[in-house]
């Protein structure tokens, strides 16, 4: 069965298995420093919000590899209610009877075991991203290295700039040298307003924005001296917007999937803004497409079609800058394409992870009931996309992990979600600003 990242449609069928990969593709996961082990813990954890959401996004010939965690009652009783939202919601989706359930921490190994035992069941398995933890999927170094150099930042600033690219001023540099003459000079170079990276992780918890060399420093302080940092210009975000964009790259065509505008609250990214207020013009499109070219270039093309996902600013007077390209689905592609399928009615819809309180999780299933795409007309309807399966205690409660987009009136739904559910539901909703 062939393995990757390959964007989704009808015209092959996916085993879809998707779990915490990014930490693996650059690091041994039985090495990792205590907060890499964290992130990639919480990366496992808001993993499964994703493979909720690809039984909506497949079809009636797609089968869908979900967490073991899924069948506990409770957990059971509310994975059918969403799979009765999504067959209200569009016209297609993957059988509950296609559905199998692994271990969290053996994953990958049980999903390896269905294939072995049913070679035929799909044309693809398709994954997140190509990587070490699901090798025992993809079984290709090659895949593996040319996942290793697309999704690298650092492969990425080496290179781009060949291909006409535009990207920030960027350094690359070690921990070993953060003292050194040149990085001193780079950070007085830009007012000391610096963006560093590190290679793996997931959902920006490998950049930081630093003012000193001391805080670049307190940002590695786990890593040893010979670990790789990018320093980058910090972008003035009163000029620039920061965007992103999935595109598909096949062996024939690069083209664009969906346009997305990122979201963020207390500075972390916590969903896009997607509808007809965020478009491309021409230059800016031919632009990324370049970027299209550089990953195909690399070896980063299936005939399926895979997903490419470009993290990139705009500024006021239309430029486009490049930050960084993510060679894997992305976590705005899936409401994306729910959304494509659902239809919003022209509206703008705002896509998010959230938490709520387990205690009240009946009644925000119940909400998106009452307000669901496609049903309810008023200034807003909810999407359902994804839900955790595993407890997140803040400050002594339990919460579970959700993700949703509301499509309409934003500032109308807090109300209504604020009046009927009260306080420990979607509590990140509330500071969510499109301003």
């Amino acid at each position: 069965m062939k393995a990757g990242s390959f964007f989704p449609g009808t015209h092959y069928s996916s085993l879809y298995a998707m779990a915490g990969d990014d930490c693996s593709l650059f690091f041994d996961l039985n090495n990792l420093t205590p907060k890499q082990q964290q992130d990639h813990q919480d990366n496992i954890e808001l993993t499964a919000m994703l493979q909720v959401a690809l039984s909506c996004i497949g079809h009636s010939r797609d089968h869908l590899a979900l967490y073991e965690n899924y069948q506990e009652p409770d957990l059971q009783r509310v994975l059918m209610r969403y799979h009765d939202f999504f067959t209200r919601m569009v016209d297609d989706v993957v059988p509950t009877d296609h559905f199998s359930y692994h271990p969290p921490l053996s994953y990958y190994d049980s999903v390896a075991s269905l294939i072995a035992k049913n070679p035929d069941l799909t044309d693809v398995a398709n994954l997140y991203m190509s990587s070490g933890s699901n090798s025992v999927i993809h079984q290709s170094d090659e895949l593996l290295q040319v996942n290793r150099n697309v999704n690298s930042k650092q492969h990425f600033a080496e290179h781009a700039p060949a291909f006409g690219i535009p990207v920030p001023d960027t350094m690359i540099t070690t921990k070993a040298k953060l003292e050194s003459e040149d990085v001193k000079s780079f950070f007085r170079k830009h007012g000391n307003r610096i963006v560093a990276k590190l290679l793996g992780l997931a959902g920006a918890r490998n950049v930081a924005m630093v003012d000193s060399i001391d805080d670049c420093r307190d940002f590695v302080t786990e890593y040893d001296d010979d670990f790789v940092i990018l320093l980058q210009e910090r972008l003035d975000l009163d000029f620039y917007s920061e965007m992103t964009v999935d595109l598909v790259v096949s062996a024939d065509d690069i083209r664009l999937s969906n346009v997305r505008r990122i979201l963020f609250a207390d500075g972390l990214w916590v969903g896009n803004l997607i509808g007809d207020a965020v478009s491309l013009n021409d230059e800016q499109w031919q632009a990324l497409r370049q970027v299209g070219e550089y990953a195909r270039h690399h070896g980063y093309v299936t005939e399926e079609g895979s997903n490419l996902g470009i993290d990139y600013f705009v500024g006021k007077d239309g430029s486009v800058i490049v930050t960084e390209i993510n060679a894997r689905w992305t976590g705005g592609l899936f409401p994306a394409e729910i959304l494509r399928q659902t239809g919003t009615g022209g509206r703008d819809a705002v896509p998010f992870f959230d938490l709520v309180l387990i205690e009240k999780r009946d009644a925000y299933v119940d909400f998106i009931d009452r307000y669901l795409v496609g049903e309810y007309e008023g200034d807003f309807a909810m999407a359902p996309f994804g839900f955790g399966c595993f407890p997140i205690n803040m400050e002594g409660q339990d919460f579970f992990y959700t993700w949703q987009a509301v499509v309409g009136d934003l500032d109308a739904f807090k109300k209504v979600k604020q009046a009927e559910l009260g306080d420990g539901a979607m509590i990140t909703a509330d500071i969510i600003s499109l301003d």
